[in-house]
């Protein structure tokens, strides 16, 4: 019996709740899941092979063969974005770790750190949460001139969500923890945070069926067959399309078999955007669903900036009027943030920085100045002429949805922009004197964040 029951639990790959155990292999029904787990408590309660966590029913088999030894890695970017990184390293032989700290430029004994951990990650499997840490991982690789990783990686919450089905929702390496039995790990300390992903995955390990962990190789074919797949066959296009998206700011448009638009979004990294739309989580949100419903084919636009983006995105939706922006994007949760205010943003752009004029809570203008020198005449004109005008105008009609994104926009990036605020400043002249801070030292603008 109990035979029967470890090779049912093999074949699904999973842990299984006590009340579908009795009913799909011994086709006992249960009167509720009390009664179900103290029934199979009894049938497997001396079998080293079964043990029960988090009601669910796992199977082990510690004496088959284990993947090579991993490298748990956490990394974060620091608050220099993007040249500042703190995380660490965790190989479980002699429990050591290789933390880096954050550094704009890498140094010892950083680089010696980085250095050692690359080379002792070199022969492991590296685990990390998701495939963002991974990306992190190879652009300080590349910042410090060492060799991208290209060895077997193994996501941590993918093996969870595989073999624990309420483990798919967590989004957060802290959300594992209750589930495993184990106490959550300070989020701040990569160290810290490395060893959890090390325990979380042995853990995992000994739950995954005996075949499918002889190899890495074979262990991440196992985790990828159990995740959704998006059908590419319904669409115009493919996954290389997705590859060859740039990583620019820009704005994408979908549309219909007929050719109609149905949705536009923008995005600084378009690429990242774009993928986000066919991962097996994305398949689960409801939003997404409706989407791949209708959409059959992708226009790619790209800009200069991520504010163009914003203001494009602006006008084609304002164009197209396309029914899954104007019902969920806009109305779903106002953000207050932005309306009715009076902002100067810049943005760097190479050797030039892009200037935007916010007024009321619309853009109204965008002028292009170089950097390293003073206020242009012609840019303190528009200051003066947007803000401080004397001559009596008619405003222009101002459109609530179209103020509502523009305050959505402001609301998620304001940590992160350079920007002037014209009601704080009083007048044109203290507006002047501060945008030219920013244009004559553009290190400050380009590498630090000051917003007033």
């Amino acid at each position: 019996m109990r035979d029967k029951i470890a090779g049912y639990m093999e074949l699904a790959g999973r842990a299984l709740p006590a009340e579908q155990i009795l009913r799909e292999v011994l086709n006992i029904r249960s009167p509720n899941a009390f009664a179900a787990e103290r029934v199979l408590r009894g049938i497997l309660g001396k079998d080293a092979r079964f043990h029960h966590r988090q009601g669910l029913w796992h199977l082990t088999t510690r004496a088959t063969p284990r993947p090579v030894e991993p490298a748990a890695l956490d990394l974060q970017i620091g608050a220099s974005y993007p040249r500042s990184f703190r995380g660490a390293v965790h190989t479980s032989a002699g429990c050591t770790s290789w933390e880096f700290l954050p550094t704009d430029a890498l140094k010892a004994p950083y680089l010696e750190a980085l250095q050692e951990a690359r080379q002792r990650a070199e022969n492991c499997v590296l685990l990390v949460w998701s495939g963002r840490e991974l990306r992190l991982w190879n652009r300080l690789l590349r910042l410090a001139g060492f060799p991208q990783w290209r060895g077997q990686t193994i996501a941590v919450s993918e093996l969870a969500a595989r073999m624990i089905s309420r483990a798919s929702s967590c989004r957060a390496v802290e959300d594992l923890a209750p589930l495993l039995g184990l106490a959550p790990p300070d989020t701040e300390l990569p160290a810290a945070m490395a060893r959890f992903l090390a325990a979380t995955y042995q853990i995992l390990l000994d739950l995954v069926p005996a075949a499918h962990r002889a190899s890495p190789a074979e262990l991440a074919r196992w985790i990828d067959a159990g995740s959704a797949r998006v059908d590419f066959s319904r669409f115009a296009f493919g996954r290389d399309f997705i590859a060859r998206t740039p990583d620019s700011p820009g704005v994408y448009l979908m549309r219909d078999r007929a050719g109609e638009v149905i949705y536009v979004g923008k995005s600084g990294n378009l690429r990242r955007r774009v993928r986000s739309y066919f991962t097996a989580r994305a398949l689960k949100d409801p939003k997404t669903a409706r989407i791949h419903n209708q959409l059959y084919a992708f226009e790619i636009l790209t800009c200069a900036t991520e504010v163009d983006a914003l203001l494009l995105e602006m006008r084609m939706i304002r164009d197209f009027r396309p029914a899954i922006n104007l019902q969920e994007e806009v109305h779903e949760r106002p953000a207050r943030y932005g309306h009715d205010r009076n902002l100067v943003i810049l943005v760097p752009s190479g050797e030039k920085a892009e200037i935007y004029f916010l007024k009321d809570g619309s853009f109204v203008a965008r002028l292009s100045v170089a950097l390293g020198s003073a206020p242009t005449k012609k840019l303190c004109a528009r200051i003066r002429s947007v803000y401080f005008g004397t001559r009596c105008r008619k405003s222009a009609p101002r459109v609530e949805w179209e103020t509502e994104i523009v305050a959505r926009w402001l609301s998620a990036n304001r940590k992160r922009l350079n920007f002037v605020d014209v009601d704080e400043a009083g007048g044109s002249d203290s507006v002047i004197e501060r945008l030219a801070s920013y244009l004559k030292d553009p290190d400050r603008l380009a590498h630090k964040v000051y917003y007033r």
